[in-house]
């Protein structure tokens, strides 16, 4: 009757887990930053792909059925103004991911929220970077590189 006959799970982390330090997260995404800038059309792409892999959150942001492809995505005039509002949200958040962190991503959340911007669109917003970023820096971004970035996003 004791708690010896006991089946409780553990709750301690696994030793061979490792939790990455925020701090060289940030560090590392921030040297590849400018690298990842460079990406031509970068914020386009991002919504490009993003669109049209979720079609359902075209509407949020105006973008009709008519664009089939992502090329055809790429080039609509109504993802201008959200690629150029994400990149430059993401460029102040890196931008000071040393120093004033929470305080930034407090900041956006509130300011987006207001927008209509939920939790799961970061994550969607998120998987879309990603997904540029690794194509288009395949061979410039080591394996590390890459992992952090998926880490930060």
């Amino acid at each position: 009757m004791g708690c010896g006959s006991s089946n409780a799970t553990s709750t301690t982390t696994p030793s061979n887990l490792q939790v990455p330090d925020f701090a060289v997260v940030a560090q590392q995404i921030k040297q590849t930053w400018p690298d990842v800038k460079k990406i031509d059309k970068l914020g386009e792409k991002i919504f490009a792909y993003l669109l049209y892999k979720y079609p359902e959150i075209r509407p949020f942001y105006h973008v009709p059925e008519a664009y089939k492809t992502e090329a055809d995505l790429l080039n609509a005039t109504e993802i201008k103004q959200p690629s150029g509002n994400f990149f430059a949200l993401y460029s102040d958040i890196i931008e000071n991911s040393d120093t004033r962190f929470d305080e930034i991503i407090r900041e956006k959340a509130v300011e987006l929220f207001g927008q209509g911007v939920r939790t799961f669109h970061f994550k969607y917003y998120g998987e879309s970077l990603l997904h540029v970023i690794k194509y288009e820096l395949k061979d410039e971004l080591n394996m590390e590189e890459k992992q952090t970035w998926q880490l930060f996003t």
